[in-house]
């Protein structure tokens, strides 16, 4: 049973937990695997939260009554102001798109299902992830889920058969490592997200409550489960399949450690245990409210900044943690201090939420009041929507392929001669194409049209691909293929070996008497493109609105440059640099001729691939199939001629 006393280590616990994430939000390539620092909390709470209830179940204390109170006056004042100061800056900063996510995800972030409305709604190559104000509340929701269904399962074990707990509790970590295991071949972003997948860590954490407490010190474990975290922290990296096992790791360190620390040091050991080797004593005490903080303004500084100075991020990291002292001092506390009943402080916490939901609902269901801005603001900003119609319905993810024959044929009926075959790149080229060519449209995101490398991310992948080449070499009615992948989108795979792939793919696709159109990689922004041209428009140049030409600076794509180069001697095969009409003197723009050329982070937008189209017909005339009559441009919902001349008269990039 877990000892009822203060543990100085588990508070340095939660400060080296908490300095990791921040570390690495603020500067990924400095501690790529920073984020481990939630795994850490994850297990602290099973520790705490398994022990405390197993302790006060065992002495007829328990009431579950008394723990939501507890749960509610800890973790909701503090969260519901972050909010609502999150919803005012939204309101100052955002776009009207980017403005109404972030009310639908202040609702679902107070209503503790976040991380549900970011596996639903989040598509992988959605908003850039560190532009989403409110994306690190996905955590705090899964914690609350722990809480919402753990006590009656521990409480019904520990009444009908106390002795299986353990057992049981080593059962259930196998099972989540297991079925956290499957969900990363099946569905990557519901194992990130989703508690079935992360409950384990939990689990891992109260083990180490419901064990008997060690009967020596054991010195040698502090060392080894404080190396194996920080190994953690500098070999994990964002493009690894995650958790799955890999998070058992950090949550068994954790444990190991919360399980040594029950062994009670003497007050000075302990203390400098905390202090000194953790180095977290304050950042402990203030962990929650920096964790509510900072990513907020990480997010605000990136959406106005783009690509944000090592100083001003610094004074961002700092920033926050002045925030996260007053939200400790003056929020946590006094709410830590009240008496322990239950109807004012749950009374307070449904009005608290009432304050914050029915406002976010109206923002959600005004479409992020774009009223707030001027026509040709709005044109601007109106970019993000500016994506191919035939995306939802043509578009595919790694859990819905189909099959060759249930692929979309775009721009007219009748067998296409064009085929179109990548990955999310090609989605929009797809649907600028077949306003002039009758094409079949085979996209998926994240899923490259290369032949043998199989992605962890997307374990179906490497199948479909080689179902798609069989479908396409025996289709007689294909003539031409192009191929169309972002380059830069998969770091977790050696470039060689993406690279022999593609090969493969050109060498098959020549042997079965196709054409082969081979599209060069497309500049990608890195940061919210429409966002950046609007705000640009609105407080002038503080706001990027062009990047650097990225073959220039980038020793990967100039090497994929010259093997596609050398495809390209080959019979029938031609390679279409995207830099020709994208980029300019060094620079690749989001914005030309008062139209937005992408509508995220690392997409074309409508106008960047009728840009793109009008390129691969002038270039590759010889080998696409003959052209038919154009069709009318699609329009943009809420642009119309008028502001796109307001645009190009008063807003010349």
């Amino acid at each position: 049973m877990l000892e009822n006393r203060f543990r100085a280590d588990i508070q340095g616990l939660r400060g080296l937990a908490v300095a990791a994430v921040v570390l690495f939000h603020a500067w990924p390539k400095a501690l790529p695997g920073g984020f481990v620092g939630v795994d850490i909390f994850f297990a602290i709470s099973g520790f705490l939260i398994g022990g405390h209830l197993q302790r006060d179940s065992l002495t007829g204390q328990a009431s579950l009554l008394t723990f939501y109170h507890k749960r509610a006056r800890r973790l909701l004042p503090a969260l519901l102001v972050m909010l609502a100061t999150t919803l005012g800056l939204g309101g100052i900063l955002l776009s009207p798109d980017n403005y109404q996510e972030l009310a639908r995800t202040a609702l679902s972030s107070a209503l503790f299902a976040s991380n549900i409305d970011f596996y639903l709604f989040s598509g992988y190559f959605d908003q850039q992830a560190e532009l989403r104000p409110l994306l690190h509340t996905w955590s705090l929701s899964v914690e609350e889920q722990f809480y919402l269904l753990f006590p009656f399962l521990l409480f019904m074990v520990i009444k009908w058969r106390p002795s299986a707990l353990v057992p049981l509790t080593l059962l259930g970590i196998m099972g989540g490592v297991i079925l956290s295991e499957w969900g990363l071949r099946h569905s990557p972003t519901g194992a990130y997200f989703l508690l079935p997948f992360r409950g384990f860590e939990f689990l891992i954490g109260a083990l180490a409550a419901y064990l008997p407490a060690p009967r020596k010190d054991r010195p040698i474990l502090r060392p080894l489960a404080l190396a194996t975290l920080g190994l953690c922290m500098v070999w994990l990296t964002p493009d690894m399949p995650f958790p799955g096992l890999r998070a058992g790791v950090p949550s068994f360190a954790t444990a190991v450690l919360l399980w040594v620390g029950r062994f009670p040091l003497p007050r000075q050991t302990g203390g400098m245990l905390a202090g000194g080797m953790l180095g977290a004593g304050f950042l402990g005490r203030i962990s929650y409210s920096l964790y509510l903080w900072h990513w907020p303004l990480m997010a605000f500084l990136r959406s106005l900044a783009g690509e944000v100075p090592d100083a001003l991020m610094a004074l961002c990291v700092g920033v926050s943690v002045i925030l996260a002292w007053l939200s400790w001092r003056y929020i946590e506390q006094p709410f830590a201090r009240l008496p322990t009943g239950h109807s004012p402080i749950l009374r307070w916490s449904a009005v608290g939420l009432a304050l914050i939901m029915l406002p976010a609902w109206g923002i959600w269901h005004g479409q992020g009041i774009p009223q707030r801005f001027a026509p040709q603001v709005l044109a601007l900003y109106d970019a993000a929507q500016d994506i191919s119609p035939w995306r939802e319905s043509c578009h595919q993810d790694d859990r819905d392929r189909k099959p060759y024959a249930r692929t979309c044929r775009l721009g007219g009926s009748g067998a296409p001669p064009l085929v179109v075959w990548g990955d999310s790149h090609g989605a929009e080229l797809a649907a600028a194409l077949a306003r002039n060519q009758p094409l079949r449209q085979i996209t998926a995101s994240a899923c490259p049209p290369v032949l043998g490398p199989v992605l962890p991310r997307r374990p179906q992948c490497a199948r479909a691909n080689q179902r798609m080449l069989t479908a396409i070499s025996g289709d007689p009615a294909v003539e031409t293929v192009l191929l169309a992948m972002n380059r830069e989108a998969y770091p977790e795979l050696p470039a060689q070996v993406l690279q022999d792939g593609l090969r493969e793919t050109v060498t098959r696709l020549r042997q079965a008497g196709k054409r082969v159109i081979l599209l060069g990689q497309i500049p990608n922004p890195h940061r919210d493109p429409a966002q950046s041209a609007g705000n640009a428009l609105r407080f002038g140049r503080l706001a990027a609105t062009a990047i650097p030409d990225p073959e220039a600076h980038s020793a990967r794509l100039r090497a994929w440059a010259e093997i596609e180069q050398q495809l390209v001697t080959a019979d029938r095969i031609i390679r279409i640099d995207p830099r020709k009409r994208l980029c300019a003197g060094g620079e690749c723009p989001f914005v030309m001729g008062g139209e937005v050329l992408y509508f995220n982070d690392t997409h074309p937008s409508m106008a960047g691939a009728r840009r793109l189209a009008e390129q691969i017909r002038a270039e590759a005339a010889d080998i696409l199939p003959q052209p038919r009559t154009p069709t009318p441009p699609r329009m943009s919902h809420r642009v119309n001629s008028a502001d796109r001349v307001a645009i190009r008269g008063e807003f010349n990039f």
